[in-house]
């Protein structure tokens, strides 16, 4: 780690990102833990499977709504310490109630409030590095950061299967709650600089900010690119990892273990490339890393469709896509949110970064729900193939927009193009984007 990545690792962001560790382990965990216990301890089809997952993606689109232009004025320390707390006291409601024949009620409940909650605090958590770090500290804190999200994202179905094999249902969910409430006691100390205000006679309400945060970043040229892309990318990545849990555990047969660890090795590629985006790999131009970034975590699923043979080549295989899938999308991740955070007036940072998760994560759901209704219709194979080609496709159309417009993008960045050996300018970008168990 660089000097400068060890300086913003201090004072009150040190404190912020031990407390992002243990509500996105928390949260990314039983994002996977859920679905397996519907899988292997409830037996639901994978239309089920794909409306518990919508489930914990779908609220995005109306919490972005009614609270996105609210981070810009509410108190942010109070807004993470409700959220994580209701996340850990969600959790156990499913060992308390979740063994009746309700229990598929049950869940429906836990994944709405969970969906609610982990939206609204990671819509705050966009607004709070530019307060704690300068500017030209902003891609190493970022870095840092994308370092959790990703190795969540990614190595955290590791962590559910194994803790689903090892404990069953009851005593995983409690594991996972303690991290929630653990995040919720620290945040109550968090110290967070309030935002400046806009500049206006009146303030508009909370959703009117909202709205007006969607209208900017709509009419920016770049951003509107990025975030398309976004959304796109995460519908149908959504969709893969449906049927790729689906298709591991019952056409491949690997128990939920198993295919938790396969994603789980993902996690190597995501400490290289917050390595590479956050720290001397820095250097790299914003336009190389989202269009290397984008491109390997979209083509690499094509591993999941040609993966064949006995079942160590098969866990060979997709943990090799994972681990590729982790690099590509952290470095893209890590220069994306810098952008974005640098190119918005930091009075409606709050209802920018909300309308980004309104218009990037909203498709997620309706992918869950594609994924598993196709898996079901044309058969897992057949669907996933469907949906990675997509995913190819897709990233293609974007690789040319963003080239098209490099002459166009300024050097957003403090220092960025100082001495770097590309002259070409850089990019903003989009969020992350919603990874094995989401992508973020």
């Amino acid at each position: 780690m660089s000097g400068a990545e060890q300086r913003v690792l201090t004072g009150p962001f040190l404190r912020f990102w031990l407390i992002q560790i243990c509500a996105q382990v928390g949260a990314k965990v039983a994002l996977l833990f859920l679905p397996m216990l519907a899988i292997s301890g409830y037996g639901v089809s994978p239309a089920v499977l794909g409306f518990l997952n919508a489930l914990q993606y779908f609220p995005v689109l109306a919490v972005a709504l009614l609270f996105g232009g609210a981070f810009d004025r509410w108190d942010r320390r109070t807004c993470f310490a409700v959220a994580f707390l209701g996340n850990s006291a969600a959790l156990l409601m499913v060992p308390l109630y979740g063994d009746g024949t309700h229990r598929v009620l049950v869940l429906v409940a836990v994944c709405t409030v969970m969906g609610c909650l982990v939206a609204f605090a990671d819509m705050c958590a966009q607004t709070v590095p530019p307060d704690l770090v300068p500017p030209e500290r902003l891609v190493a804190a970022n870095g840092r950061l994308e370092f959790v999200y990703s190795m969540c994202l990614v190595g955290a179905p590791g962590v559910a299967g194994l803790l689903y094999d090892r404990t069953g249902s009851g005593p995983g969910l409690v594991v996972i709650s303690v991290l929630c409430l653990a995040a919720g006691v620290l945040s109550l100390g968090l110290r967070i600089p309030r935002r400046p205000e806009a500049k206006s006679a009146q303030k508009p309400r909370v959703w009117a900010a909202t709205v007006s945060g969607m209208g900017f970043l709509l009419r920016h040229p770049i951003l509107r690119v990025t975030t398309v892309q976004a959304g796109l990318f995460n519908f149908l990545e959504q969709a893969v990892l449906t049927i790729y849990l689906l298709l591991a555990v019952r056409s491949w047969g690997l128990s939920p273990g198993s295919v938790g660890l396969t994603i789980t090795v993902g996690g190597l590629g995501t400490v290289f490339g917050a390595v590479v985006a956050g720290g001397r790999g820095g250097k790299m131009s914003t336009v190389r890393a989202l269009v290397v970034g984008m491109g390997l975590a979209s083509l690499t699923p094509m591993l999941l469709v040609f993966a064949t043979g006995p079942r160590l080549v098969l866990m060979t295989m997709a943990s090799a896509a994972f681990l590729i899938y982790g690099f590509g999308m952290t470095v893209y991740n890590v220069h994306a949110v810098s952008l974005r955070q640098v190119l918005t007036p930091p009075e409606r940072l709050g209802s920018v970064s909300a309308a980004y998760r309104f218009f990037a994560f909203g498709p997620i759901g309706l992918g869950a729900l594609l994924g598993g209704w196709a898996g079901g219709a044309l058969g897992l194979r057949a669907s996933m193939t469907v949906f990675v080609a997509l995913l190819a496709v897709s990233f293609a159309a974007f690789a040319a927009v963003v080239l098209r417009l490099r002459t166009a993008i300024t050097a957003a960045l403090p220092g960025e193009n100082a001495g770097a050996p590309d002259a070409d300018p850089n990019e903003p970008v989009d969020s992350a984007p919603v990874s094995p168990a989401q992508p973020s």
